[in-house]
């Protein structure tokens, strides 16, 4: 119920049909890759501020906004073959937000084991894993102000004692 009420509160122009299987793909892959889904809902803030369709300047799209590439990538890896063959990967299916929240929450899952540290992950989700690794091989300097904002919102959420609409 809570994951609803955030995604409401963030989307009150979205029916409530459309919030609960967005609240519902939240916490089924948040359960099924070990993370809190305030956690993930806190990325989705961040990210997108809830918006589906959103494009960032570097091209990412969607809810957690992703580059078309890496989920292409992400996409072969979570659906079966077959699936993932069947038509060919078109950007906009990254502003479909249940596809996009299953990749977010699986590439996420997949830079945490890679780092194994959430924080490192989470910065990686931001800057890409290769230039995390170029700047911790070159001992450069990692800004963490996108982990510490997605943070903050994470603990805004999970503090949040009563309904946020």
């Amino acid at each position: 119920m809570k994951i609803y009420q955030i995604v409401k509160s963030h989307r009150p122009d979205v029916n409530d049909g459309e919030a609960w299987k967005v609240a519902e793909v939240i916490l089924e892959q948040s359960s099924k890759h070990s993370f809190d889904p305030l956690l993930v809902l806190a990325m989705i803030q961040v990210e997108s501020g809830f918006q589906y369709a959103a494009i960032s300047p570097g091209g990412a799209r969607g809810i957690m906004q992703l580059l078309p590439d890496v989920a292409k990538d992400l996409l072969e890896k979570v659906s079966p073959l077959h699936e993932a063959r069947s038509r060919p990967f078109k950007p906009e299916y990254l502003d479909d937000p249940v596809l996009n929240i299953k990749l977010g929450v699986y590439y996420l899952h997949d830079l945490r084991k890679s780092f194994r540290n959430l924080n490192l992950a989470l910065i990686a989700y931001n800057l890409g894993p290769t230039e995390i690794r170029n700047r911790l091989e070159n001992k450069i300097e990692l800004s963490d102000e996108y982990s510490t904002a997605v943070l903050t919102a994470y603990q805004s959420y999970k503090n949040a004692k009563h309904p946020l609409f």
